[in-house]
């Protein structure tokens, strides 16, 4: 495994940019599952000349889904002000492989966030049981955070 992470926000840009494909961007959207993403050109023209394995996957399987702000808040704050059900993310930190996945890509094709993918794709490329946590927290940290003004 490699120390040193993608540059996400490059990543999405080439995703975004007109010179990429939008035959390959409709595959991408369309993919049912993570692994399908494996059997579609357009994973291999997102990493060229790389070997993928599940962390590209998930990468290219969420490219679709959230637009880049680097201002933007935590996925998980921005669910909390859209108003979504706490079993809703919940189910995403429980659920293994790849249903986190296909619940999260759920939730983000509702929401439509727009994240810093610096910090989305380093979330996403990590993603394990300490990633899932991180995000659960961020969700009923901005949840039960009061407004300014309010009494605690």
């Amino acid at each position: 495994m490699t120390a040193e992470l993608p540059d996400f926000v490059a990543l999405k840009m080439r995703y975004d940019n007109e010179s990429f494909p939008t035959g390959a961007r409709a595959e991408l959207r369309r993919v049912a599952e993570p692994y399908d993403v494996a059997l579609t050109p357009a994973l291999y023209r997102l990493f060229p000349g790389q070997e993928p394995d599940d962390r590209h996957l998930r990468l290219a399987y969420l490219l679709p889904c959230c637009k880049h702000a680097a201002k933007a808040k935590s996925l998980g704050a921005q669910l909390a002000e859209a108003k979504i059900a706490e079993a809703r993310i919940l189910q995403v930190a429980r659920a293994h492989a790849p249903l986190d996945m296909v619940q999260l890509r759920r939730l983000l094709a509702y929401v439509e966030p727009a994240v810093n993918w610096k910090e989305f794709g380093e979330m996403i490329w990590k993603w394990n049981k300490y990633q899932k946590r991180k995000f659960v927290e961020q969700f009923y940290i901005a949840k039960f955070t009061p407004a300014k003004g309010d009494k605690k």
